[in-house]
């Protein structure tokens, strides 16, 4: 296989991202200096080596899991009581999380060690269906439902939603479900927070055709077989 693909394979990062290592003189195959992205390997027999450590090939895993509020999206944060990987087995601590959800937020993560597969979930170009359940202050009107739809400008970005429906609505707050297919860094409150409707809970139940169903918080399973064939529609 390329040593692209193999970095890649050994959760380094996607193809892209890991070519880097290569053009920078910073991958050796057998006490060698590699310089050719397509230079091949066997990872069998060839001794690999980045940064002065030994590469092994992890098997491909793709994991989904419900993370749960209060703990960051990320190995190590001194201001959250607890990281992803503090929940999750040391078996999966290789694993990188596929689109972040801040610490007030919980719902479906998936974390995979193929990097090009997270580029995939992530990038923009792909358009990959995400839907929320979020609670807000107070009844927001249609007026503001339907500036939530258009969309607004904040801080230099245009951020708008798919999709959104009222679910339910109480005395002092309501339960909408929002669509997103790009999302940006902490999009949705921001949008409802300039609209004067704070957004007190984010929950995301799905992304593309996979969803929590009865998965608890804090729990994780291996995606199956037929799941990754329908996410990405073969």
């Amino acid at each position: 296989m390329r040593i692209n693909a193999f970095l890649a394979s050994a959760g380094l990062g996607s193809r892209r991202s890991v070519e880097k290592f290569i053009l920078e003189d910073r991958v050796a195959v057998n006490g060698r200096i590699v310089r050719a992205l397509a230079f091949r390997v066997d990872p069998t027999v060839d001794q690999i080596i980045c940064d002065g450590k030994p590469i092994r090939a992890h098997k491909s895993r793709y994991v989904m899991f419900h993370k749960p509020r209060g703990c960051a999206c990320t190995r190590y944060d001194p201001h959250a009581a607890k990281t992803i990987y503090d929940l999750l087995p040391s078996e999966l601590h290789h694993l990188k999380y596929a689109g972040r959800l801040d610490v007030d937020s919980e719902g479906l993560l998936l974390l995979s060690n193929d990097g090009d597969w997270i580029q995939q979930i992530t990038h923009p170009r792909h358009q990959m269906v995400k839907i929320y359940e979020i609670e807000v202050a107070g009844r927001p009107s249609e007026k503001i439902l339907e500036a939530v739809r258009h969309g607004i400008q904040d801080g230099g970005e245009w951020l708008r939603v798919d999709s959104i429906r009222l679910l339910t609505q109480k005395a002092r707050s309501s339960l909408l479900r929002v669509t997103l297919r790009e999302g940006k860094k902490r999009e949705i409150r921001r949008i409802f927070g300039a609209l004067h409707h704070r957004v007190t809970r984010l929950k995301r139940i799905s992304i593309g055709s996979l969803t929590l169903n009865q998965l608890s918080p804090g729990e994780w399973r291996e995606l199956t077989l037929k799941e990754m064939k329908k996410l990405f529609g073969s």
